[in-house]
């Protein structure tokens, strides 16, 4: 049961910042374990609680060793992330709930970090329709102020823009999330239900992406199977020369 964290927690992460080492990690391991790993794996539990009843749902806790992703002179993350999400080979290309702890405090929401090309152009096809579902999603998430968008843009536009999707049209990326930097919420067990409000409130959204998602890998299985077919196979070129037996 998630019964919070506390300001250990935010304070190790600060730690770990500061002195990213074996020696200062291995002298405070046992704080690690009881104030930040272990209630992030209870706060993951709770989170994914309420889509156990989607099939394909699942969440994962992260650990503070190093990413082999990292600057090699990093040795442990300084922010700790749960994400809730449909289960994909690349985490990255899918719509995904997320919670990150750090020492400034928290941010949690929903987000589509690097989706491939082919669903972008899928997305831009979409809303060149302004009676488009995303329009009426984005618009209410909008007039919510517990929620900032954030979103990461192509260098050059994308072509066939107007000026009602102008704003959209060459994301290449798209956060909706929520800062907590206030210790009464950040270390109370009404965190939970916090987070799990703005899940809900996104939960639309998410599913929209991952129907494009799904979408998209179904063009791609099409194109495929048509790539497959023997019909589609051109007939092998009789050579131009007489061979001598």
């Amino acid at each position: 049961m998630f019964n919070g964290f506390n300001k250990a927690a935010t304070q190790f992460l600060s730690g770990i910042r500061a002195n990213n080492n074996k020696a200062w990690f291995e002298e405070r391991k046992g704080i690690y374990k009881s104030e930040v790993y272990e209630p992030l794996c209870a706060l993951a539990d709770e989170l994914l609680a309420p889509y156990s009843h989607i099939p394909d749902m699942m969440c994962k806790a992260s650990r503070i060793y190093k990413d082999p992703f990292l600057s090699p002179e990093i040795h442990y993350r300084d922010t700790m992330w749960i994400y809730v999400r449909h289960e994909a080979y690349w985490w990255n290309k899918t719509p995904t709930f997320f919670f990150e702890l750090s020492p400034e405090g928290a941010v949690y929401g929903f987000r589509l970090q690097k989706p491939d090309a082919s669903v972008l152009e899928l997305f831009r096809s979409r809303i060149s329709d302004k009676g488009d579902r995303f329009f009426e999603l984005i618009g209410d998430i909008e007039s919510d102020p517990r929620f900032e968008i954030t979103c990461e843009r192509y260098k050059r536009p994308k072509a066939g823009a107007q000026p009602f999707n102008e704003r959209w049209f060459d994301i290449r990326s798209i956060s909706v999330h929520t800062r907590l930097t206030d210790g009464r919420t950040l270390y109370s067990k009404k965190l939970k239900d916090r987070i799990l409000e703005a899940f809900d409130r996104l939960f639309e959204l998410e599913e929209y992406f991952q129907q494009l998602i799904i979408e998209d890998g179904i063009n791609k299985a099409k194109k495929e199977i048509s790539y497959a077919d023997p019909m589609d196979t051109p007939m092998v070129k009789a050579p131009d020369v007489e061979f001598m037996w």
